[in-house]
């Protein structure tokens, strides 16, 4: 009843207010309910893709014939896990399902398995986000290794890891037995520019010396070598994908099992390696490919991942940008879509991060040749608007709105009837969106 009155109070989703009044009146609540999982608990974490990947791995165990109690809006800190899964509830306190599916925010996680003990956790990657709240990414792996040490004293979980990104791949190296890696072996772009690069992070060995690369897939993800011997594992679970502006076809292979296709219909690399990281967590619960393909080929986008809306019978695309290397990714796709207008919003909250210098960082510069108006807004507009300027585009095609609601207004009023209007909000500033959205579709 809570969610329901905050959704309706238009003061929020009702994400997290609800999980924090029940920890308030009983802090052992979580706990208490995810225990009563039927079979596996399920975890999600790593700087980007969590929410996607989590989404894709719910679709999946629907196809199976699974209830599962999920986060699904992507509120992955101990109050919002605690609304998702209090939610599911009945006012006995039951909690009636197969899976718990629990995206958690990748420095809450060692707090997270003092309540409950996962029984897979599934690192996605790991980027530099949020540089005020989580510092340099040694410190989110070594958060990360606490959480798996700590659950592995109770009850070891499998862990599944990223073979491609050398900071995720060496997580819980005091447990190989629990391991199994995934990766790509070789990726093709159809219909956009190979040689774009995203910021790619200075990675060591633990011997001290830079890692070398056969091949770099985006960011520091790719085949990594040190000339001391360590490289890349050989992931159980490989694929190749071919990757358009609008989907992915990715073909899998694993050590058990046949190969097979999936397809996507999401943009861009990134979600090629969310879909295999869901694959490789549903392969690994042992799901038949037919209903792996069932759930990812009938994923329905979360708000701001991708998903499409019409709002005043105009397209409009959101995707959340939050670090360097995932908003080179999203503006990889949106350079190559000719029939595309561009918001930008930018917050610097709290859950967004108080430092926005990641904006330098992130491949604005592939916007040069844009020669269409750029609407920015959010509480940094003007710091978005003199990095596009840095970056090529004209003055005179940049408008400053800070106001979120006058900004998408003015947007949607410049979409002609062939075109789409792309979104890119910070995580706050998508939050923002949601409250506003419903006046315009």
């Amino acid at each position: 009843m809570l969610i329901r009155f905050i959704k309706l109070s238009g003061s929020g989703a009702g994400t997290n207010l609800p999980g924090k009044i029940a920890r308030k009146i009983s802090p052992d609540i979580l706990s208490y309910l995810v225990k009563q999982t039927k079979k596996e608990i399920l975890v999600v974490t790593g700087t980007n893709g969590k929410t996607t990947t989590s989404g894709f791995i719910a679709g999946i165990l629907k196809a199976d014939g699974r209830k599962t109690v999920h986060n699904r809006r992507g509120a992955n800190m101990l109050t919002g896990i605690t609304t998702a899964v209090v939610s599911e509830s009945n006012i006995f306190a039951e909690l009636n399902t197969d899976n718990c599916l629990l995206e958690i925010d990748e420095a809450y996680l060692v707090k997270a398995v003092d309540e409950f003990t996962p029984d897979v956790i599934l690192v996605t990657n790991l980027f530099r986000d949020q540089l005020d709240r989580y510092g340099e990414l040694n410190t989110t792996a070594k958060k990360i290794d606490q959480a798996i040490d700590k659950t592995s004293k109770i009850k070891p979980p499998k862990i599944l890891l990223n073979a491609d990104d050398p900071i995720v791949s060496s997580l819980g190296e005091n447990f190989p037995e629990n391991h199994t890696f995934y990766g790509f072996e070789d990726i093709k772009f159809v219909n956009q520019d190979e040689n774009i690069s995203s910021p790619q992070e200075t990675t060591n060995c633990k011997c001290g010396e830079r890692y070398n690369y056969d091949k770099v897939f985006y960011g520091h993800l790719g085949h990594f070598y040190c000339s001391c011997g360590h490289k890349r594992p050989i992931p159980q679970v490989r694929a190749t994908t071919v990757t358009d502006v609008n989907n992915s076809k990715i073909i899998i292979n694993s050590q058990n099992h046949e190969e097979f296709t999936v397809n996507i219909n999401m943009p861009g690399l990134y979600n090629a390696y969310n879909a295999l990281s869901a694959i490789t967590m549903a392969l690994e619960l042992g799901i038949n490919i037919e209903n792996i393909k069932k759930g990812l080929e009938n994923y329905s986008t979360v708000f701001g991942r991708a998903e499409t809306l019409y709002m005043n019978h105009k397209k409009v695309i959101t995707q959340l940008i939050k670090n360097p290397i995932g908003a080179t990714e999203v503006l990889r796709t949106v350079k190559d879509d000719f029939n595309g207008r561009l918001l930008i919003i930018i917050n610097d909250n709290y859950a967004d991060g108080r430092d926005v210098s990641w904006l330098w960082d992130a491949n604005f510069e592939l916007l040069s040749n844009y020669d269409k108006t750029v609407i920015v807004s959010g509480i940094r507009a003007s710091d978005m608007a003199v990095r596009l300027k840095y970056a090529g585009i004209k003055s005179e095609n940049i408008i400053i709105i800070e106001d979120i609601r006058k900004a998408l207004e003015k947007s949607l009023s410049t979409v002609k009837e062939e075109e789409k209007l792309y979104i890119l909000p910070t995580y706050t500033a998508l939050l923002d969106l949601q409250k506003i959205q419903r006046n315009f579709l």
